[in-house]
């Protein structure tokens, strides 16, 4: 048994080290070049690096990415300086930062002058570049309108802001943050080669050649059969041609491209008042305002407008940024080269412009600027600013605030009059708007076809603006239109009036002379007249009160109002008129055929005056004979709805129904009446008022009477039982169910069970059911199946019978049309039971009565037994009733 195991595990050995065997393999091929001298660590490694460079380039990254920082610096270590290169591109920027952390300072100096951004990883700071903003296009703030549009859009300027901004500083507000040199962006041809600059040189033709080359420190390449060649300082123009030669003296006939790689970077300095001063690596591609630009320029105290570029100990040239942030003018911004000095001295002089000038702000001087400089500066001024009061506001002396105005009225020309006067240090050059209203004008406005102004001429009147009725809407007030006039000296408004039916009936007295801003107002009938409307009630589309036209009839009027609804009775109809007599006002009846009237006969198509009411009457019993229907569902040949006579009777409409089904069950009949519903609703909402008092009253006693335990403890039971119910009474919905004997009705069409329908009657007739339910205080609680002759105490003995706590007195049975039968209604001293069903007596007391299936046995409570429940025995009666007579249904415990 021992050797059966040890060989059964022999199997799991061999495939254990088959297992190895594969693993361990590729170790052993790789390792037969290593010398036998390297350490295990050393032959480890190299097998981990020749895997890596095994990888494309985006597995490479991964996986770098995964190792920890230690086996990271040992990989990078291994890396050729190319392989490095790649390694870093790779990275992005925050796998940078990480790498640049591990490094040796030598290593970091390195790669500094290639990513100056990493200088802040240095001392662990993250430094990435800014994320674009992610704006939801549903969350997009529209930009305010400018004042341009403002102005001619009628919103005109009343004040002048004095909140100024300081020009141009916004260009450098998304300043690079990141600084990072551009070296991949195309060269010109007078681009200089230097240190640092990598290219590839493509030979074509009888020579096919590829060359990748850097431009080494003392300036020169490197390349096979050419040997150490200077280039430094040739453009890329001479670079080529100089190449060509070189290599024409080997391959005879060729062609020749030049492809810049990633440029040089060079190290600048950023001076002065500038936002970020400091040392910066940028490409050599750069000019003075790229390098402000990618640094974050001049800080606000900062001059933009003498810039100054200095080069080995001498200043290059001074840059006004204003030239190229107004002009576009960049003849001064020159390509920087290494070690080269931008210097940004304190802001010079400065004047604010406000108000009406197209470009407000805070402007720097340079030399004795003038007012009409300024101007100009400031993009001129709006059609809107009032020239013939500027203000300048000034600092005299370094004492005083005070106000100089003057006139640019007329003046054109830049220098001249008081265009030329100079502006100093702080002064705030002040350009008000003019006056927002018109003048020389008069405005047209109401009742009329285009309102709006109209230019005053000499001598212009009424007539020139207002000349026929073409000009008016219709029906205008003719008796009177105004003028409101702003009367000199002080502009208070006065009202002249003027006949306007006068006016354009040729009436030169009322073709008044118009003066500067008068305003022309013409009113309509409605706004000064209560205009004559008639009213139309009944069986028309559209009831209510219209205008009375001139000539308008009755077609006319019930043309108006839809014409005529379908109950409308074209026999007679009335109109009520106000008569104006001696002793008041009366209202006389008038009937008319509606159908003549509509034929246009007379005298039916009577003429309308105002304030008449024409009623149309509906044909009489219309409505009533399209609500008489009811609902017939269930075990009917044909169920449905059905629509009924007036006197028809339950039997005839189940014949029209086609009778009832085969397996119909007339004795659990469902009646519904919409009357009945409502006498439920007001028979459950009185039971629950009376309930609501009653448990007022109880907690009332049980706060003010001072009872024992026992006594406190029933109240309390007492009240939570009342409380319980009354959740349930209000919850309860009736239906508005009757109890009826359709089997007496089925009988005879003559029978007083067949009674007269009403609107909304529903008769539900149910399957004939198999079984009989025993609920209550009995020992099994259950439906039984219904067999014929059993009787009350039969299906009592079946469950068990009562049990110790039932009130055996108060058994009861619901048949299943709602009848309800109970011991209390025996007679002859218990020896006889009514039966509903076969309207007689029965021998033997009301345990030998029999039931029908459907017929459901409850048998209560003791009350005696719960003191509790005695006081609650009226709400046990109430839910009784409401359950079985009222269609209400409820469980109650």
């Amino acid at each position: 048994m021992h050797n059966r195991k040890s060989l059964s595990v022999l199997p799991s050995l061999f495939f254990a080290l088959l297992f190895c065997l594969i693993l361990v393999q590729p170790a052993l091929v790789l390792a037969q070049d290593k010398p036998l001298s390297s350490s295990p660590d050393e032959w480890m490694q190299k097998i981990k690096t020749e895997r890596f460079l095994r990888l494309s380039p985006q597995e490479k990254i991964a996986r770098f990415q995964e190792l920890p920082e230690e086996e990271q610096v040992a990989l990078y270590e291994k890396l050729s300086d190319a392989q490095k290169e790649e390694l870093f591109a790779g990275l992005g920027v925050k796998g940078r930062q990480s790498l640049f952390r591990l490094l040796s300072e030598q290593e970091k100096q390195r790669w500094l002058s290639t990513y100056p951004e990493l200088c802040g990883a240095e001392k662990g700071a993250e430094v990435s570049a800014p994320a674009p903003a992610k704006t939801s296009p549903s969350k997009l703030i529209p930009p305010a309108p400018s004042r341009i549009e403002n102005i001619l859009s009628g919103r005109f300027p009343t004040t002048i802001s004095r909140e100024l901004k300081q020009y141009g500083y916004d260009f450098f507000a998304k300043g690079g943050s990141t600084f990072a040199p551009v070296t991949n962006v195309p060269v010109g041809p007078d681009y200089a080669i230097g240190p640092g600059d990598q290219f590839t040189i493509h030979l074509w033709g009888k020579a096919e050649k590829t060359y990748e080359t850097s431009v080494t420190r003392d300036g020169t390449i490197v390349l096979p059969r050419l040997g150490s060649l200077d280039v430094n300082g040739l453009t890329f123009t001479e670079l080529k041609k100089f190449l060509y030669h070189k290599f024409k003296q080997y391959y005879p006939d060729f062609q020749l491209s030049i492809t810049m790689g990633r440029l040089r970077t060079i190290r600048i300095f950023l001076v002065g008042e500038a936002k970020n001063p400091g040392t910066y690596a940028v490409s050599s591609l750069s000019s003075v305002i790229s390098a402000l630009s990618a640094t974050g320029g001049p800080n606000k105290n900062g001059s933009l407008r003498n810039i100054k570029l200095f080069r080995a100990g001498k200043q290059i040239v001074s840059l006004d940024l204003y030239d190229f942030f107004i002009r576009g003018l960049k003849n001064k911004d020159v390509r920087l080269q290494p070690g080269d000095t931008i210097f940004i001295p304190v802001l010079g002089p400065v004047v604010g412009v406000a108000g009406n000038v197209r470009r407000p702000g805070i402007y720097e001087l340079k030399g004795h600027e003038s007012i009409g400089d300024v101007i100009t500066l400031a993009g001129g001024i709006l059609p809107t600013g009032y020239l013939q009061s500027v203000q300048i506001e000034r600092v005299v002396g370094h004492q005083r605030r005070v106000v100089v105005s003057f006139s640019l009225d007329s003046q054109k020309e830049e220098g001249h009059g008081n265009l030329g006067i100079p502006l100093h240090d702080g002064d705030v050059l002040k350009i008000y708007p003019v006056y927002k209203g018109l003048r020389q004008v008069v405005y047209l406005e109401g009742h009329v076809k285009y309102p709006r102004e109209y230019e005053l001429k000499p001598g212009m009147r009424i007539r020139d603006i207002l000349p026929s009725y073409d000009a008016l809407l219709p029906e205008p007030y003719l008796p009177q239109a105004e003028i409101v006039r702003l009367v000199q000296p002080d502009l208070h408004p006065e009202t002249i009036a003027f006949n306007l039916g006068a006016l354009l009936a040729g009436d030169e007295s009322q073709n008044l002379k118009l003066e500067d801003r008068d305003h022309i107002k013409v009113f309509s009938r409605a706004e000064k007249e209560e205009l004559p409307t008639v009213t139309i009630e009944g069986a028309v589309q559209k009831p209510g009160t219209y205008r009375l036209l001139e000539h308008m009839r009755i077609k006319d009027l019930i043309f108006q109002a839809g014409n005529f609804k379908k109950s409308a009775s074209m026999k007679k109809a009335g109109l009520s008129r106000l008569v104006k007599g001696k002793n008041g006002t009366d209202v006389t009846k008038i009937d008319f055929s509606p159908e003549r009237a509509m034929a246009g006969l007379s005298p039916d198509n009577m003429t309308l005056k105002p304030d008449d009411v024409v009623h149309i009457r509906d044909i009489p019993l219309y409505h009533q004979a399209l609500e008489r229907k009811v609902y017939l569902a269930g075990e009917f040949r044909f169920p449905g709805e059905y629509t009924y006579s007036a006197g028809e009777h339950l039997l005839s409409v189940i014949e029209r129904a086609g009778g009832l089904s085969d397996t119909a069950y007339p004795f659990g009949a469902l009646f519904y009446r919409e009357s009945a519903k409502g006498v439920q609703k007001e028979r459950l909402n009185e039971y629950i008022n009376k309930l609501e008092e009653d448990i007022l009253t109880l907690g009332t006693q049980s706060a003010e009477t001072a009872l024992d335990k026992d006594q406190a403890a029933i109240l309390q039971q007492t009240l939570s039982a009342k409380k319980q119910l009354l959740a349930k009474l209000k919850q309860a919905q009736p239906t508005g169910r009757m109890v009826i004997d359709l089997p007496q009705v089925l009988a005879s069409a003559s029978s007083s069970f067949n009674f007269e329908l009403r609107p909304g009657d529903r008769l539900v007739i149910p399957r004939r059911p198999e079984h009989v339910n025993v609920l209550g205080e009995v020992y099994n609680p259950t439906a039984l199946l219904a067999e014929k002759g059993k009787t009350v105490g039969d299906y009592l003995q079946l469950v068990g019978g009562p049990t110790d706590d039932a009130e055996e007195g108060q058994i009861y049975v619901v048949k299943a049309n709602g009848e309800v039968l109970s011991k209390s209604q025996e007679g002859f001293f218990g020896m006889a039971t009514w039966d509903s069903r076969n309207h007689r007596w029965t021998m033997g007391g009301f345990d030998s009565l029999k039931l029908d299936p459907g017929d459901t046995i409850i048998v209560p409570r003791k009350v005696e037994k719960y003191p509790w429940l005695r006081l609650t025995k009226d709400i046990t009666q109430i839910l009784y009733q409401i359950a079985v007579t009222a269609g209400v249904i409820i469980v109650a415990y």
